[in-house]
């Protein structure tokens, strides 16, 4: 039976990775702006859209207890804010759908195929985690939850990789078993080569140089070039200091905030909430989210009798 702490572990690890490596992320006028935006009155440091959309996801569970695609969009577009850093394609659309448009329409007003970014990736642990109760199964809410926004089949493998990947570690799966069922399940040639080199990695057991890990995984706003670097740090660091991992990702740069967002989430689905608890007064609404987490924990325990 996978543990209350465990749901608990995941959703804050998401949401400390996220704020703490927000200002790592992406070039000096975004770091110089995050620096000014990045803390709340009281002297927290704020999350970005990362955490936002996966709370919003947690939301509209709660009150729908499935995944309901028009809840959710409208969950989403009221909770907008440009404040959290969303890009401007995700802003573009979630202003689209506050306005009344429908985001079936919007998903694919930029790009004909969809966003091939990492935006549905990013709350994907959270989508785990409220898959376990449900009848639909995993790829069936990683699917209808990213296509909302980010309907490229690449950015939709890339969430479903960070998904299976946070409930084959709820469920306490090693890291060579884990890295190989993603590795036999992956379908884009990009993900079965970069899931292999992972893999390679990890059984090394010796952490990776920043140029090896931009050149072989990548640290872009992509799914391709962000899914498989956070499967990375989360396994490698599994059994190491969340703040390790944090710094090593955080020196990788890029994307950096959605990387440790994955990452952390995958890792605190594998050490609880307890591990956590020293981010506690450091980082906004953590009662909230460990609120969230134990309400998603308390559903699945009930739909598991």
């Amino acid at each position: 039976m996978i543990e209350k702490s465990q749901f608990v572990g995941c959703f804050k690890g998401l949401a400390i990775g996220d704020a703490l490596a927000a200002s790592y992320e992406g070039g000096p006028i975004e770091r110089l702006l995050w620096r000014f935006l990045g803390r709340t009155k009281t002297g927290q440091r704020r999350y970005t859209d990362d955490t936002q959309m996966s709370i919003d996801i947690a939301q509209s569970f709660l009150t729908c207890k499935h995944l309901d695609q028009t809840h959710l969009a409208q969950t989403f577009a009221s909770s907008y804010k440009w404040s959290r850093g969303y890009g401007p394609s995700a802003a573009n659309l979630l202003k689209g759908i506050k306005n009344g448009e429908s985001w079936e329409k919007l998903n694919r007003k930029k790009f004909a195929e969809g966003s091939m970014g990492n935006g549905a990736a990013m709350r994907a642990p959270i989508v785990a985690l409220c898959s376990l109760s449900c009848d639909d199964g995993l790829v069936g809410y990683v699917s209808k939850s990213a296509e909302i926004t980010h309907a490229h089949p690449q950015a939709i493998e890339g969430a479903q990789l960070i998904a299976h990947a946070t409930r084959l570690a709820l469920i306490g799966v090693e890291n060579v078993g884990i890295l190989q069922t993603l590795c036999a399940s992956a379908v884009t040639p990009i993900y079965k080569l970069k899931l292999s080199k992972c893999l390679e990695f990890v059984v090394s057991g010796k952490a990776q140089p920043v140029q090896v890990i931009k050149a072989e995984l990548g640290n872009g706003i992509l799914a391709s070039e962000s899914c498989v670097t956070a499967l990375y740090f989360a396994f490698m660091y599994r059994r190491l200091a969340f703040s390790e991992m944090l710094q090593a990702i955080c020196d990788l740069g890029g994307d950096a905030d959605t990387i440790a967002a994955m990452a952390g989430a995958i890792w605190g689905a594998c050490n609880g909430g307890l591990s956590l608890i020293e981010y506690d007064n450091q980082i906004e609404d953590l009662a909230t989210i460990e609120q969230l987490a134990s309400s998603i924990y308390f559903r699945y325990e009930e739909m598991s009798q």
